[in-house]
């Protein structure tokens, strides 16, 4: 009679236990997706803030940010790279990383907020998976904040390994520049990432 019994309820128990394990799983995912969504929420507000927290002697320089994006596709054809696509859908948080250096006094890829670069990157692109990356400098030397300054700027990353091997990855297609001047000194970020790509997640944060 008792194995009768188990024979009857232990093969239920255990589907049940397998469905509790599979529902806590189900669970678990969504609430790490909502939990990912809303930290992207929290970052685009976030850098608003801080892009109107700005000193006011701080100015975005689309000019400069455009003299950047040149210079990356110049160098990377010179590598035997393929010129990348100057974009504006990281753009936004290219400048807020910017605007986090200045208010921080610092050169690099967090926030004193806590979001790091991947944080940052899924903000404006949900859902990528392709390979991206960032590079970041800032040029506080005298003399007036112009193209040449910005050379002298990008010039920085070519003389680091890690900052041009970055600059050069032959995966990358697409580029957003973000510079922010204040008083002569200059706070540059590029964004890197390949369009539409099937491969892993693979960040690169050189500082």
């Amino acid at each position: 009679m008792i194995e009768a019994i188990r024979s009857h309820l232990l093969p239920g128990l255990a589907r049940t236990g397998r469905r509790f394990v599979v529902c806590s799983l189900l669970l678990a995912g969504l609430i790490c997706g909502q939990t990912g969504a809303w930290a992207d929420i929290r970052y685009k507000a976030y850098a608003a803030r801080l892009m109107t927290s700005l000193p006011d002697n701080a100015i975005v320089r689309p000019d400069l940010e455009a003299e950047l994006a040149r210079l990356a596709s110049a160098e990377r054809r010179r590598s035997g790279r393929r010129a990348l696509a100057s974009s504006d859908a990281q753009r936004e948080g290219a400048r807020a990383q910017a605007a986090e250096m200045i208010l921080g006094n610092f050169v690099g890829h967090h926030t004193k907020a806590g979001f790091d670069f991947g944080d940052r990157f899924r903000a404006y692109m949900p859902g990528f998976e392709g390979v991206r990356g960032e590079n970041a400098a800032r040029d506080r030397q005298r003399g007036p904040a112009d193209r040449r300054k910005a050379r002298r700027l990008f010039e920085q990353w070519l003389r680091s390994r890690g900052h041009r091997r970055n600059l050069i990855n032959p995966d990358y297609s697409h580029v957003s520049t973000g510079v922010i001047q204040i008083g002569n000194h200059i706070y540059a970020v590029q964004i890197f990432w390949e369009k539409q790509s099937a491969k892993p997640a693979n960040s690169l944060f050189l500082n």
